[in-house]
């Protein structure tokens, strides 16, 4: 017996909401991971502009410490080279992720973001460095009576010129850190915090 046209075409109606259904399932998943990728790539923003953030104001607290301390006794004693000495600690995380930069959007932020830690971290780094060697020719000069009156001169002549450096490299981090409220401000709406 011969099958009918019209049984062709009962089948094929059958086969087209199959295909429509398969269309439409395809088109929302693709809709769905569209969507759940956008909202995952806003979390990941938003964490990422809240730990930036996080870590200037860190280190921005810190700071205003040290140079509050730089006041109070002995301009350079053992309570503000401990400071700027935390305050680099602080940085170091900065560095250790870095990368999450990257899920920051804003090109402009991420390159002001860097820059800034770079030019306030290079001369604090410089700061701990000259205070170390600081500490050390003051301990050596100390006991001056076993050094010769020129090799005294030369330590009393270096001596001096790592002080200078390091009110350089001071003025540079004051310089520096007037930045950080700037860039978390512009951070924050990101964040959705005030930092």
């Amino acid at each position: 017996m011969r099958q009918s046209v019209f049984d062709y075409i009962d089948n094929l109606d059958t086969l087209l909401a199959v295909i429509v259904g398969a269309v439409l399932a395809t088109g929302g998943a693709m809709v769905a991971e569209l969507v759940q990728d956008r909202l995952g790539q806003k979390r990941k923003e938003r964490d990422a502009a809240r730990f930036f953030g996080e870590i200037l104001a860190s280190v921005d607290r810190v700071l205003d410490r040290a140079f509050a301390s730089l006041e109070i006794g002995d301009r350079w004693g053992a309570v503000s080279v401990r400071l700027f000495r935390t305050a680099l600690n602080e940085a170091a995380i900065y560095e250790r992720n870095r990368e999450r930069l990257f899920e920051l959007r804003d090109t402009v932020l991420r390159q002001d973001i860097h820059v800034h830690f770079l030019t306030e971290m290079v001369p604090l780094v410089a700061l701990n460095e000259d205070s170390r060697e600081i500490a050390e020719l003051e301990k050596e000069l100390k006991h001056a009576e076993a050094l010769t009156e020129a090799k005294q001169n030369i330590l009393e002549q270096e001596l001096e010129s790592l002080r200078e450096r390091r009110e350089g490299a001071l003025n540079a981090i004051q310089a520096e850190h007037a930045k950080t409220e700037d860039i978390c401000k512009r951070l924050e709406p990101i964040a959705d915090v005030v930092f």
